[in-house]
């Protein structure tokens, strides 16, 4: 399935919340946490986003769900009218 985070929003804020009000660096805060600086700054950067912009992602991760749910209820669809079109063919095939 898709690439799932494995911390949940409040330690991702807590981490957040602690980068921004210590005195000790990004690193050396991530290394404390136990997660690579480079995911600490993407959180940073993230937070910094101004609101409009998180509720466009946020929308945009929605649709993109539904779009995901969407093609896959097609697939089924098409799979159960492909075994109703050869269903038909067996039955109206005229027995010589």
């Amino acid at each position: 399935m898709s690439n799932k985070s494995r911390y949940d929003q409040e330690f991702k804020l807590g981490a957040v919340k602690l980068a921004q009000h210590s005195d000790k660096s990004n690193t050396q805060i991530a290394q404390e946490l136990g997660i690579s600086s480079s995911l600490l700054y993407s959180w940073l950067k993230k937070e910094r986003q101004p609101q409009e912009v998180k509720g466009a992602m946020e929308h945009m991760h929605k649709q993109e769900s539904e779009i995901k749910q969407l093609k896959k209820e097609l697939k089924r669809v098409k799979e159960e009218r492909d075994i109703l079109k050869k269903a038909m063919a067996c039955f109206t095939k005229n027995p010589e």
